[in-house]
This record gives structure tokens, C-alpha cells and sequence, in this order.
């Protein structure tokens, strides 16, 4: 189906931004820890690398709709049940069959402004919408596979989700893909509307094989009296770069982005977490946690925002990592910027390793060390995972990360 001329217009605009942004150096302090080159933001356009063959996807529990896109092409979605009012498709065909719903939200949150959002903005191929009317709850949940093959050198996707006045929706995106022979690069944007009184949980679970290099930028907008929660899961992908922003544009609402990661071998990934409080007496927490090992890289970038006239916050960020041997490294960078009087807002980061008390007591009780280290380290991450409601989901989770520890 042809785009209408207004989402033409909007790439093309996208496209000659991007051509006129100034090249990323890497010396840009948004940019020290991540080469841009690394995400294949700046130098040649990546060449396919060869495909390898179908991707094995995990069982899910029951959904409403399932949507799969393979190397960014979407395909049809498989619905199974969908309350009246909800819309979940594709989101190339929503621009012209739901363009009143998404005309006027589609790049407001995440636009052209710089280089990822711009690339994006110019390349995405396929990507999920989800609409939820006023009042409706979406019992089930929405889940969309992207997935990279290797026939295609890039792989640009977005997701919208609009939920309405009092509604409630969950909304699961799982990227995937086998060890590739080369370098691909996965570009994705997603904007989550999160009206007052609604509800949102939105999960990302970033589990690609070896040769993926992926860059994520996710924003939500936060009502009055909403509650949103965003889960973000990094395991997988040899270079990963995640930007989650909540931003709360209404009195009393309630914005959580979790964060759980586990890097091996050579992987670096950067997790870049902002709460921006732009209304009064509102709540947000962000809580990351991960675990290294091997040679792996994690770097996390945390910052609360108060501007002025957001009187009674009350926001929290943490930030832990446990590293179980020489060589890997994680950073904590933990940041405040508050310019509002009576706010309760606190950060905290931390970096250490296995605890010998506690590897002694789980030994001398005659469990193996390997064992030992399983159950510190899952007890240790267990504090994001209990914040991930579906429960097939988190003893997924559960299993991924033992397989990582093998």
C-alpha cells in the first residue's frame, strides 16, 4: 500500500536532514563510550553480509496479536483476540488506514533531530502500531519479532503505541537473530503516548547473535495520574546502545524504566536512562542491574531531570553491576539535575564483584561454585526481574540468563 503524501514528505525531510547533520566524531560527549562507527552511524553503508538462514523463535504464551518483521519487512499479523476499538498492525499500513491516529504522533517523540533519530526517521521499513481507545483494557498482550537474517545490510524499524484515557495495554518487542558472518546494523524508534489514567507496560528484549550492531531510542510521555512502565532487556548483539527517556507531562503520574543486561565475551552495550519530570508531584524510578563477564563492556548513563516548576518529585535512580572476573569493565555514570525546590530525589551506582562470603557459605553447604554463581547471580538481577509481569516471560528470562553463565 502507497504511503499518503504527509509520510512521504516526512521521510524526504529526514533523509535531507540526515545528509546536512554534522558528522559524529565520536569526541561528542553523548558519543565517548560508543563509536558512532560502531552503530554504522558514520562511515560506508553496511553491506549485507549473507543470510544464514531462518531464526528460531521462542514459544510465547497467548497473545492478541502477533507481527513478525524479517529484516524489517513486516508481514501479515496473526491476531487472536482483540477488544473493540483496538488496533494493533503494521505500521507502513497504519499511515494511510489509521491516519488520523497516527498522523499527528508518528516522529513527535522521537524525530529527526539528530543523527539516529534522523537515520531512522529516513530508513525504517516496518514497525508496530498499537491503539487503545479510552476505557478498554487490552488484556492480552501485543508481541512483535523483528528479526535480521543477514540478507540486509540494515535493519530500521519503529514502534507506535497510543493508549487512551484510563486503558490499559502491554506491549512486548523481541529482536532476534542467529550468529551472523558479518556486520549488520538495527535501527529502531519507538514512541509510547501514555494518556491520563492509562496504563503501559512496555518490554524490549535485545537478544541478537553475534554480528548485530544496534541502536535504540525510546521515549514515553506520561500523562496525569498514568502509570507506565518500560522493561528493557539487553543479552544479545556484539555493540548495543539503548536510549529510554520518560518524560512525565502530568501531576501524579508514575514512570518506571527497568533496565536488566548480561554482557559476555567481547559485547559492549551502553544504556543511556532518562526520567524528565515536567510536571509536579509525580513519581519515577530507574533501576538497572547486570551482570559481565569475560572481556565484556556495560557502560550506564543515568539522569533525572527536575526544570523549574515541578514542585513535590519524588524520583529515584540506581544503577548496579556485578562483574565475575578480571578484564570485564562496567561504568556507572549517575546524574542529577534539579532545579525545582521540595523534590525528594536520590541516584546511586555501584560496580563489584562476586561476594566471597557469599560463594563460601553456598560451597561449605556443598554447592558447587559454577552452581553458586548461578544462584548469586540470578538472586542478584531477580530485583528487575519480579517487575516483569508475564510470567512465562520472566522464567524466559530466567533461562536466558543461565545459558549466558554456562
Amino acid at each position: 500500500m502507497a504511503s499518503p503524501a504527509w509520510a512521504d514528505e516526512a521521510r524526504e525531510t529526514a533523509r535531507a536532514t540526515l545528509a546536512d547533520l554534522p558528522a559524529l566524531t565520536g569526541r561528542e560527549e553523548d558519543w565517548r563510550f560508543t563509536r558512532p562507527r560502531d552503530l554504522m552511524l558514520e562511515g560506508p553503508e553496511p553491506e549485507a553480509p549473507g543470510a544464514v538462514g531462518d531464526v528460531d523463535v521462542p514459544e510465547a504464551g497467548q497473545r492478541a496479536v502477533r507481527l513478525h518483521l524479517a529484516d524489517g519487512a513486516p508481514s501479515e499479523p496473526a491476531i487472536t483476540e482483540l477488544p473493540d476499538g483496538v488496533v494493533v498492525g503494521e505500521l507502513g499500513s497504519a499511515l494511510a488506514e489509521h491516519e488520523p491516529l497516527v498522523r499527528d504522533r508518528l516522529l513527535k517523540l522521537v524525530g529527526a533531530g539528530d543523527k539516529p533519530g534522523a537515520l531512522n526517521a529516513a530508513l525504517w521499513s516496518g514497525g508496530t502500531f498499537v491503539y487503545v481507545p479510552a476505557g478498554v483494557d487490552a488484556t492480552l498482550p501485543t508481541e512483535t519479532v523483528t528479526t535480521a537474517t543477514g540478507a540486509a545490510g540494515r535493519v530500521a524499524t519503529r514502534t507506535l503505541v497510543v493508549v487512551e484515557e484510563g486503558a490499559r495495554a502491554t506491549v512486548v518487542d523481541r529482536y532476534l537473530s542467529p550468529d551472523l558472518p558479518g556486520r549488520v546494523h538495527a535501527s529502531t524508534a519507538v514512541e509510547l503516548f501514555v494518556a491520563p489514567n492509562a496504563e503501559l507496560e512496555h518490554l524490549a528484549i535485545v537478544d541478537w547473535g553475534a554480528g548485530v550492531h544496534h541502536q535504540m531510542v525510546l521515549r514515553a510521555q506520561v500523562d496525569r495520574d498514568a502509570r507506565a512502565r518500560s522493561v528493557v532487556v539487553t543479552l544479545g548483539g556484539d555493540v548495543v546502545r539503548v536510549e529510554p527517556t520518560m518524560q512525565i507531562v502530568g501531576a501524579g503520574a508514575d514512570a518506571r524504566a527497568l533496565g536488566l543486561f548480561f554482557a559476555g565475551g567481547q559485547q559492549h552495550f551502553e544504556h543511556r536512562v532518562v526520567s524528565r519530570h515536567e510536571a509536579p508531584n509525580a513519581y519515577s524510578n530507574l533501576l538497572y542491574k547486570g551482570a559481565l563477564q569475560d572481556q565484556a563492556r556495560t557502560v550506564f548513563y543515568g539522569n533525572l531531570i527536575v526544570p523549574p516548576g515541578s514542585p513535590g518529585t519524588d524520583a529515584y535512580q540506581t544503577n548496579r553491576n556485578l562483574v565475575l572476573n578480571e578484564g570485564a569493565r562496567a561504568d556507572t555514570i549517575p546524574f542529577l539535575e534539579i532545579e525545582t525546590a521540595e523534590v525528594k530525589c536520590s541516584h546511586a551506582g555501584a560496580v563489584g564483584r562476586v561476594d566471597d562470603e557469599h560463594l563460601f557459605y553456598l560451597k561449605s553447604r556443598g554447592v558447587p561454585e559454577a552452581e553458586a554463581k548461578r544462584l548469586i547471580v540470578l538472586g542478584f538481577l531477580q530485583e528487575v526481574l519480579e517487575h516483569v509481569r508475564l510470567e512465562e516471560l520472566r522464567h524466559e528470562l530466567e533461562a536466558a540468563v543461565e545459558r549466558k553463565l554456562t
